[in-house]
């Protein structure tokens, strides 16, 4: 009898670690993968030293973020409607990190399927992993010839200045030359500490809509000249009058490299130009 329970008691002992082994696991060894807000890009999650398991957050700003390191990625559902804040239609694929610090600024291109197919060029700022602002800044489709018109878009990015230079192309068919004619219209974004994507130019709608003799009213002849150069500034041209080349050198987003860039300045620019020189020479 002594030795049964003795052999009894051995059994007894086996079986007390194995069965715990197959129940609940202890709270040391859970691994929780935490959701990251932050400017940070690198993987964070807490983990026990107990295990190598490791377990990776879709829904956190990180890897939202890590899809952008692969150029033309295409984004997930949890990253258009989480992070960009867009119903998921179409194809939205990642394009560049432009600014990691204080904010980050991404670029991604929304295709959409109408026609031909469309493709959208936005930016996007954020901080702490929150959408600050989306602009969309220019379309791309191609050409259909004879029939109708297309556009493009390029863009570069002075880091130094944090200024955004979008160039958005028209396609049009013209009849006379029986041929497609492109004209170019240059949009100038700068991106303030807070994630704000603002225009830089003092007198921006010089290139965007037509102006009334009215809204010159009450500026200088000096202001009246900026007024009518910035556009030509914004093409890049090498001004030769002094007062002109110091003002503009003194803008993070003016880049002086052409001697006429006449070709380049659209209508709207031409008529508005026109009107500032009159009454300019008035007074």
């Amino acid at each position: 009898m002594k030795k049964l329970l003795i052999i009894l008691g051995l059994v007894s002992s086996l079986l007390v670690p194995f069965s715990c082994s197959t129940g609940k696991k202890s709270e040391s060894l859970i691994t929780d993968t935490v959701k990251i807000d932050s400017l940070s890009t690198s993987n964070a999650t807490n983990q026990s030293p107990e295990t190598n398991s490791r377990e990776t957050d879709t829904t956190s700003f990180t890897s939202f973020i890590e899809l952008f390191q692969q150029t033309d990625a295409t984004l997930p559902g949890w990253a258009i409607e989480s992070f960009l804040e867009m119903e998921n239609i179409g194809h939205v694929n990642a394009k560049d990190i432009l600014e990691t610090d204080p904010v980050y600024v991404v670029l991604f291109v929304h295709s959409m399927p109408v026609g031909p197919g469309i493709d959208k060029l936005y930016a996007a700022t954020f901080t702490q992993g929150k959408l600050i602002s989306k602009m969309e800044l220019g379309s791309s489709y191609p050409s259909s010839g004879p029939d109708g018109g297309g556009m493009d878009y390029a863009y570069s990015y002075n880091s130094k200045n944090h200024i955004l230079t979008v160039t958005n192309s028209s396609i049009d068919w013209d009849e006379q030359s029986q041929q497609e004619i492109t004209t170019e219209k240059i949009q100038l974004f700068q991106i303030t500490n807070e994630g704000n994507l603002t225009n830089p130019r003092a007198y921006p709608e010089v290139s965007e809509r037509l102006l009334g003799k009215n809204e010159l009213t009450g500026k200088t002849k000096e202001e009246l000249m900026i007024m009518r150069n910035e556009p030509f500034a914004v093409y890049g041209y090498i001004f030769k009058n002094k007062f002109l080349k110091n003002y503009f050198e003194d803008k993070g987003w003016y880049n002086p490299q052409f001697d006429n860039v006449n070709d380049q300045l659209s209508e709207v620019e031409k008529a508005n130009i026109k009107l500032i020189k009159e009454v300019e020479n008035s007074m």
